[in-house]
């Protein structure tokens, strides 16, 4: 797994420093996931973009509702941390696309017997949304609020196997994640 951040991470870092093209094309973003936090959670994400590339850190934590990922039984609160690197396709910096990697960890619930297990995950995945700047022509801060909807599909790899005595549980190895993002330009 240290292997796969440090690639990663090396090629965030070796895309960044070839996209430089001077001081004005980069600068910082804040995303927040409403949705997270409507499934009793969390989603914060620090976001580097330079010229067209974008290096995403986040952290997130949901509570996905019974059922959600096809385990009927199940209560299942997910927590974890990602990167992801998009580039921008257009000029004017609305559709991207990219990469991410997750590292997360399921507590899962079985309900008829409150017994619990964890999994840990590592996810791996591709990703496209745009980015819509609702008031771009406005002359004032509300220019850099954005709103981006997005979707990835993901490459589910458990680390470890969970086994209940009356269930069986099943990890999805192939997800697909629709959501959106608010976020603002620094």
């Amino acid at each position: 797994m240290k292997n796969i951040v440090f690639a990663l991470l090396f090629i965030s870092t070796f895309l960044n420093v070839l996209a430089q093209k001077n001081p004005e094309d980069s600068n910082f973003e804040v995303e927040i996931d409403p949705i997270a936090f409507a499934l009793q959670g969390y989603s914060f994400h620090g976001i580097y973009l330079n010229s067209r590339i974008r290096t995403d850190l986040g952290v997130f934590g949901i509570m996905q509702p019974v059922g959600f990922n096809g385990n009927e039984g199940f209560q299942i609160k997910t927590q974890g941390v990602g990167v992801k690197v998009n580039y921008l396709l257009t000029e004017n910096e609305t559709w991207f696309t990219g990469i991410g990697l997750g590292y997360s960890t399921n507590r899962i619930n079985l309900l008829e017997s409150s017994e619990v297990q964890n999994q840990k995950i590592i996810g791996i995945g591709a990703h496209l949304g745009y980015r819509w700047f609702m008031f771009e022509n406005a002359s004032n801060a509300l220019r850099n609020l954005y709103l981006a909807p997005w979707f990835s599909i993901d490459y589910n790899i458990p680390i470890n196997d969970v086994s209940f005595e009356t269930k069986n549980y099943n990890q999805q190895i192939i997800s697909f994640f629709p959501t959106i993002h608010i976020g603002y330009k620094i």
